[in-house]
């Protein structure tokens, strides 16, 4: 049985769209796949996604676990701020790619 959907206020769904946007960007600026991620944070790699994409019935404690292994903070003043914010990580995020290729480690084997 799945979750319910959840109605979210909207200074909630703000700060949930910053935190997928904050995640996203700091996994792909470390180059990390979905799988490196969830592997370092304890989770799924479905789970990242859906942390991504500001889905409000993810796990609480996945989304301070990800925050944790990206060393995102948690928390912000208010709700303007939030707000600007929110809107200037979806500009970046728009203008990211959509995959990142994992690092390929040079071979020593000769």
């Amino acid at each position: 049985m799945g979750r319910g959907a959840i109605d979210m206020v909207p200074y909630a769904q703000d700060a949930v769209l910053l935190m997928a946007a904050n995640v996203r960007t700091e996994r792909i600026n470390r180059r990390w796949t979905t799988e490196e991620l969830a592997s370092r944070s304890g989770c799924s790699r479905y789970t990242i996604a859906a942390i991504e994409h500001g889905k409000p019935t993810v796990a609480f404690g996945h989304v301070l676990n990800v925050c944790a292994a990206l060393n995102i903070p948690l928390y912000l003043p208010d709700r303007e701020e939030l707000a600007r914010l929110t809107r200037s990580q979806r500009e970046i995020v728009r203008l990211m790619p959509n995959r990142v290729m994992p690092k390929v480690e040079p071979s020593n084997d000769f």
